[in-house]
């Protein structure tokens, strides 16, 4: 039994460990801050990290509670962590991990999971009146209604797995184009040209494939909420 499970771990793809992995590092962080911030002192002045935190985790907050409303509670905690590791994920590749999200496994995961995120918020806002959206204006809209409801999935993992995997190929074009050239010391000139390439395909693009995913699915979920919800007191 313990060959066979430590068989099977053996066999799981490189970019699903190195996923299990960042989920790890994500949650140690998490449950430390999370401590930290239960037994801060009230009265204290908090350092300039926890200030960074709280901070974020504020803004946060407030941009997802200003598109829907009072169910922020709710989404805000899974927009936060989808960001996180959308972007850690993305990033992941220029300490020579293996990316995570330059795999469509991952990224449909991700959209997956996004679109139950919404439908549970349009749930949690509007009960059972939720799901009747689909025959909406008419009844004969439902097959159109429902292939609108399904495509965000196919769209947003296909837009973040290819700017994360194409960007992840440019650069191993560049690494092996200049080693296979035979001329001494021709590949070092990887080692100049390629941290530009990463502070743009690795952290510029990674950060803008969170805000958009992240973003969407916050966008989507607002759909689905009732108008009084958006009323905050």
């Amino acid at each position: 039994m313990i060959q066979t499970v430590i068989d099977y771990i053996n066999n799981l793809p490189g970019y699903f460990l190195t996923s299990l992995f960042l989920m790890a590092v994500i949650s140690i962080f998490a449950i430390i801050v999370g401590f930290r911030v239960s037994t801060l002192d009230a009265k204290a002045k908090p350092n300039l990290f926890m200030v960074g935190i709280i901070s974020f985790v504020d803004m946060m907050n407030k941009f997802v509670k200003g598109y829907v409303g009072k169910n922020w509670r709710f989404l805000t905690p899974i927009a936060l962590t989808m960001a996180i590791y959308v972007f850690i994920s993305n990033v992941s590749g220029i300490v020579a991990l293996n990316s995570p999200t330059k795999y469509t496994a991952i990224t449909f995961s991700l959209s997956i999971t996004a679109f139950l995120v919404v439908q549970v918020t349009g749930f949690i806002s509007q009960s059972w009146r939720h799901f009747l959206g689909v025959f909406k204006p008419l009844p004969f809209m439902l097959p159109l209604n429902l292939i609108s409801e399904v495509t965000p999935i196919i769209s947003m993992a296909l837009r973040l797995f290819g700017n994360i995997a194409s960007g992840a190929l440019i650069l191993t074009v560049v690494y092996k184009g200049f080693s296979s050239i035979d001329i001494p010391f021709i590949g070092w000139v990887s080692v100049l040209i390629t941290p530009a390439l990463h502070m743009m395909f690795d952290i510029a693009f990674g950060l803008i494939q969170t805000l958009v995913i992240v973003l969407l699915t916050v966008i989507f979920a607002s759909q689905k909420v009732d108008e009084a919800d958006l009323e905050i007191e």
